[in-house]
């Protein structure tokens, strides 16, 4: 089902991942190479974190997380290989991106041909990145359960089956819930291929065992030197009591209560109204429904349909999508709609006009807000100034000025409690607690 390798098709293809590149770095950087503060992302906590663990604190022992280490050891390692620099989580995210993106690609070529195997891609890029780009757990952990599935996409032998569930316990160990549950709908996709066409129990069990045992052992080695380091009970109730028991006191992004707080909005004639709002939560959910109800009626009455892919993405997604209905945050829905967006381009490209229109209209619409985005970080309004990390670009006035005076007030290292969690990466600065931000609830 893989599109053909001919000279248009690798011009598309090469053509098609420069222009993400592209995209990408347009968003992140203010050109040349000033990097954009993200002075109200999820970001901020895990950067400083990294830069506490640089300092030789050990997280969960000297101060609260409730993720698995995983994303804070990235970017240690990247502090470790570079020094702690302003342009890092940009970069990071340029690199999350543009590697989504490609594994988006490669998984829609082998369900769909020609130029429509390239479309969820660009979807995924403005409708979902665009809005979610956040260099926290949540890509990480993304970018680990789309490798999974691409890597089993064409073939499911013993060793891609190792693989995907090492794949999937690392993307647990960015977002415990994510790869978990990965973890289950590739299982049950495994018992449905068997279920359709069946080679005995002993083949179904081999599959299984061997993509459990890979997810349980790396899993296991993993997360054991943290669990050694702070204690296998506070270790557990940090990432796994915490998140059933106080996570959810945050309400209004916590909880289901989110879903009617963020409606489709115009803010500018410059900003586009908010698609994800209209796709990502109108659309996706509902699209692996569909594809369920259409795989049952049709699998066997039109066998040339790739109904095992579609089935791996569908429940792949399905998992995904379960992960976040407690709370679906409209960024929440971007950052897993990958798999949904592939299975929603494919009911696209079946024959019929309107479907062909509609197609036609997503193209369209997409390049638009594409060169709309890209114009607009560009050309909006832009103050910089040299942080104790390196330049850095604000967009909004009254972040400029409130991070100018506190670098004014304080330097490198200083002990500065900051109720928002979000200057210390930028600034330098240290949290003297062991919690980065304050909440009125029993969050905190």
């Amino acid at each position: 089902m893989e599109a053909n390798h001919g000279q248009p098709t690798r011009l598309l293809h090469y053509g098609f991942l420069v222009l993400a590149a592209a995209f990408l770095y347009l968003d992140l950087f203010v050109l040349p190479a000033t990097p954009i503060a993200g002075t109200d992302l999820d970001e901020g906590f895990y950067l400083h974190n990294a830069t506490r663990m640089l300092d030789g604190q050990m997280i969960y022992r000297d101060f609260f997380q409730f993720t698995p280490p995983g994303t804070e050891l990235v970017y240690l390692a990247l502090f470790k290989l570079f020094g702690v620099r302003a342009w890092i989580p940009n970069a990071t995210q340029l690199v999350l991106g543009f590697s989504l993106t490609w594994l988006c690609v490669f998984i829609s070529r082998k369900i769909l041909s020609g130029p429509a195997a390239y479309l969820p891609a660009f979807l995924f890029l403005v409708l979902a990145f665009h809005p979610a780009m956040d260099g926290s757990h949540h890509w990480f952990s993304m970018l680990a359960v789309t490798a999974a599935t691409a890597l089993i996409i064409q073939e499911r032998s013993l060793k891609r089956l190792a693989g995907a569930g090492a794949l999937c316990a690392l993307a647990s160990f960015f977002t415990q819930t994510r790869g978990v549950g990965v973890a289950v709908g590739i299982a049950l996709f495994l018992w449905w291929e068997h279920w359709k066409k069946p080679r005995g129990d002993g083949a179904l069990l081999r599959s299984e065992g061997v993509f459990a045992v890979a997810f349980a052992a790396v899993t296991g080695a993993l997360n054991l030197y943290f669990i050694l380091e702070a204690g296998l009970k506070h270790y557990l109730w940090c990432t796994i009591t915490f998140a059933i028991k106080y996570y959810p006191a945050e309400s209004q992004l916590n909880s289901f209560q989110i879903s009617m707080l963020h409606p489709p909005w115009v803010a500018h004639w410059r900003f586009i109204p908010e698609p994800d709002w209209v796709i990502i939560h109108a659309v996706i959910p509902f699209v692996y429904l569909l594809l369920f109800a259409r795989c049952w009626r049709e699998f066997r009455k039109v066998p040339e349909q790739p109904w095992d892919r579609l089935m791996l993405v569908s429940l792949v997604g399905a998992f995904l999508f379960l992960g976040v209905a407690p709370a679906p945050l409209a960024w929440r829905m971007c950052i897993v709609s990958l798999p949904g967006l592939i299975v929603f381009t494919w009911f696209l490209s079946s024959p019929g006009k309107l479907r062909t229109f509609s197609a036609w209209v997503l193209w369209l619409g997409t390049a638009a807000a594409m060169v709309s985005i890209a114009w607009n970080q560009q050309t909006r309004w832009c103050a910089s100034f040299e942080t104790p990390t390196g330049r850095a670009a604000f967009f909004e006035p009254a972040n400029y000025e409130e991070y100018k005076w506190v670098a004014s007030h304080t330097h490198p290292s200083d002990p500065f409690f900051d109720c928002s969690g979000q200057s210390y990466f930028l600034l330098g600065l240290r949290s003297p607690a062991r919690v980065s931000f304050l909440s009125g609830t029993d969050y905190m």
